[in-house]
């Protein structure tokens, strides 16, 4: 029972671990990982899930695709909706709308906002991901993780080496 609570903790934290790394690392290779704060997109795109999101052209947008954009208005968050329309006209813009939500959203999306096409999902995980950004969720998921497997590598080695010295001079 003890062997199997460490094998669950171990793997806890190694996924803790590729979370954050691909966090950070993702954006170097065109990806982007997002968590969804709202319920917009349910239940396709649940709250708390991480969205992967793709960097692509916005001529390969097409009715369907679930993108992820910028708002027109500054500050706000990235929104993740799906493309109920594309209006092709100079310039290139889409017609989103969440999947939870009635109506169309009320604004355009010009293609110059379009951060990408969401290419999967993981639900729950987002909320991690969200706190991995922050200084202190870096050091959590890092840090911590990182000296507790040298801490078991360590006891794991101090242990085979304690059953070593044992067998040499025969101590029970």
């Amino acid at each position: 029972m003890k062997k199997i609570i460490e094998n669950i903790g171990l793997a806890l934290i190694i996924l803790l671990m590729v979370i954050a790394v691909l966090t950070y690392i993702a954006p170097h290779f065109g990806w982007r990982a997002d968590a969804v704060l709202s319920g917009s997109m349910e239940p396709e795109l649940k709250t708390g899930s991480v969205v992967i999101t793709q960097a692509v052209d916005p001529e390969t947008i097409a009715v369907g695709d679930i993108i992820t954009f910028r708002p027109t208005t500054v500050g706000e968050n990235l929104i993740s909706h799906r493309v109920v329309s594309i209006g092709r006209n100079s310039p290139l813009y889409f017609n989103t709308k969440g999947d939870a939500n009635e109506n169309a959203d009320p604004f355009i999306v010009p293609a110059q906002n379009l951060v990408g096409r969401i290419c999967f999902h993981i639900p729950y995980v987002g909320y991690a991901a969200q706190f991995i950004k922050t200084p202190w969720g870096l050091f959590l998921a890092l840090i911590i993780p990182g000296l507790l497997v040298v801490a078991m590598c360590i006891r794991s080695i101090w242990q085979h080496l304690r059953e070593e010295i044992k067998k040499e001079y025969g101590i029970r």
